[in-house]
């Protein structure tokens, strides 16, 4: 059982009688995918693993669960929930004053009132959105933690205006590749749970 925000009791809302098939990730084969990872007991989150922005100056824990079934996916996001109004929490307590974006008229579009209202605004505007960033050439990759999982993005430059490539990937069509291994064996109608705990999104499965 688990405490639903601090009121509402959450084992009624879903059948406590784990089958066998939604048991069926264990550890190794949990590591597909963040989601699953975490309910068979390991905490992976890259704002603990690889910290950016402020997380390692924040307090928050990674919720995990031990069985890897169904119900224990629907713990871990209940409990990942809470974890995230104490992140807000804490942000909103510390918002530095000033602006929120920096003032490099090479990268950034400027202010509407600046665009409308003189001539270097507009120019400046209209380079930017004609021309684009002109980023050296090389490539990267990087990733943040999303509500699922890794949302990285690889991107490769050649010097020019425009992305010579940009690959996403999204955590939901990694976490999918596990779907078939929980289902088989089951009940049709057992899709239903899984597919529910999985929390697809599925404009990130079109390949």
């Amino acid at each position: 059982k688990v405490e639903c925000l601090g009121s509402c009791d959450t084992a009624p809302m879903l059948q406590i009688n784990r089958d066998p098939y939604t048991e069926s990730l264990n550890t190794e084969k949990g590591l597909k995918l963040v989601r699953d990872l975490r309910a068979t007991g390991v905490g992976l989150d890259l704002r603990k693993a690889t910290p950016y922005y402020m997380y390692d100056q924040l307090d928050f824990d990674v919720p995990v669960g031990s069985t890897g079934d169904c119900y224990d996916r629907y713990l871990v996001r209940v409990a990942e929930m809470r974890q995230s109004l104490k992140i807000v929490e804490q942000v909103c307590k510390n918002v530095p004053a000033g602006d929120f974006t920096i003032r490099d008229k090479g990268i950034v579009l400027p202010e509407k009132k600046d665009v409308y209202g003189n001539i270097e605004g507009l120019m400046n505007h209209f380079m930017l959105v004609i021309k684009g960033l002109r980023p050296p050439v090389g490539d990267i990759y990087d990733a943040t933690e999303a509500a699922n999982g890794e949302l990285g993005f690889y991107l490769v430059s050649d010097g020019s205006g425009r992305p010579y490539r940009l690959r996403v990937r999204p955590p939901c069509f990694a976490i999918y590749q596990s779907f078939p291994e929980q289902v088989t064996g089951g009940l049709l109608s057992d899709v239903i749970s899984v597919l529910g705990s999985m929390n697809l999104i599925a404009g990130e499965l079109d390949r």
